[in-house]
């Protein structure tokens, strides 16, 4: 079901029904979302999530009103973006228990015409999506699925301006495509999670709906892409990263180019809601299946 955020009705939970057909979340993607696990009550990794949603009203010129924080009973000028999502989404979490949460936030409607906008007001939407069963045995803990296969895509994804690359932005029509085509290859390979995609510069940058972490030549550094260009910043990601910085393990943020996958020897896919996804084999460009070592994956300790 979804709720409106950033409106009066939400003190009465009333689920939205419909959605006008002139607004800007149809008509131009004008906005981001942001999904997020619950375990019992608490939103993994939060902090994390509310670094996305602070970094991403930023950059999309998105801010607070009056009515928002009458709406969550804050007082202005004390509360940010921050604190006003970190009180909303708490409400939610506990009401959930177990499940997901997925947010939406979106531009509203403007007084001028076409895709500009003259004023910073954004309407908010959550979806809760409850689990009959724990995701996690606890809050914040990285969980590693069953070892899968993984191919490299041909559809490719596009490179963004500084402001917005890196946001999970609700405008993904190239993500859906490589999404697409990850289908076409499940319908044949049910062990294949996910895809590996370039950007139009050639240069892979992640999976469909996951970052990606890999080693080279059984060298004991974990690699992960740079996201400067093309990609999102994914919470997992950024977990992971300060995880290893933590633990003095070493890793490093770099272009992965098309002749250095043959030479991949370990590799996993990940996301704030799934944790680790380990890739026992990659298919290649040129379809050739290379096997892949898992014990680095298992050896980190991560959980």
């Amino acid at each position: 079901m979804w709720y409106p955020l950033s409106d009066v009705q939400y003190a009465k939970q009333t689920p939205i029904t419909a959605i006008d057909i002139d607004s800007r979340v149809i008509a131009y993607g004008d906005g981001f979302f942001t999904t997020m696990a619950v375990v019992a009550g608490q939103i993994n990794w939060l902090s994390y999530h509310l670094d996305r949603i602070d970094e991403s009203a930023h950059a999309l010129h998105l801010n607070l009103t009056n009515a928002d924080l009458d709406a969550a009973n804050l007082e202005s000028p004390n509360h940010t973006i921050r604190a006003y999502f970190n009180s909303q989404l708490a409400n939610f979490a506990k009401t959930l228990n177990h499940g997901m949460l997925k947010l939406i936030v979106c531009r509203k409607n403007q007084p001028i015409k076409g895709y500009g906008f003259c004023n910073s007001e954004f309407d908010a939407f959550i979806k809760l999506m409850p689990t009959d069963k724990p995701l996690a045995q606890q809050a914040n803990q990285v969980i590693i699925q069953p070892a899968a296969t993984a191919i490299c895509l041909t559809q490719q994804i596009a490179c963004l301006p500084k402001p917005l690359v890196g946001l999970k932005l609700l405008n993904a029509q190239d993500k859906v495509m490589a999404s697409h085509e990850l289908w076409q290859h499940q319908t044949q390979n049910a062990q294949m999670i996910d895809g590996l995609v370039q950007d139009v510069m050639g240069y892979w940058v992640e999976g469909t709906f996951c970052n990606v972490f890999y080693q080279l030549n059984h060298e004991n550094v974990w690699y992960t892409p740079t996201i400067n260009r093309s990609g999102v910043k994914g919470v997992m990601r950024q977990v992971l990263l300060a995880k290893f910085a933590k633990y003095n393990r070493a890793h490093e943020e770099r272009y992965l180019a098309s002749e250095e996958l043959a030479n991949i020897t370990s590799l996993f896919f990940c996301n704030a809601v799934r944790g680790i996804l380990p890739i026992e084999a990659l298919m290649l460009p040129n379809r050739q299946s290379t096997a892949l070592d898992l014990t680095p994956i298992y050896a980190e300790k991560l959980t």
